[in-house]
């Protein structure tokens, strides 16, 4: 696991500008998933915007829940006075 915090205003621009690419910073698997379906649902106007409204949406959530992660895990390793 990276223990490097993941920026929530960088995950915002990312997925503002990219979509579902900029999925990618805080989740491969969500950037994947939601960049097939996207790509696949060209044809209709509603898919391809639902999955980047969606995409910005699960950034966030993303980058909450590394950078929540990465506090337990430090909590847990902090040497006990």
């Amino acid at each position: 696991m990276n223990l490097n915090p993941k920026s929530r205003l960088v995950s915002l621009v990312l997925t503002i500008c990219l979509g579902p690419i900029g999925l990618f910073y805080t989740s491969l698997a969500g950037g994947l998933i939601l960049t097939l379906i996207a790509f696949v649902g060209l044809a209709t106007v509603f898919v391809p915007v639902a999955c980047w409204i969606l995409a910005i949406a699960i950034g966030d959530h993303c980058a909450h829940r590394h950078n929540r992660n990465i506090e337990n895990i430090k909590s847990l390793v902090k040497p006990q006075a």
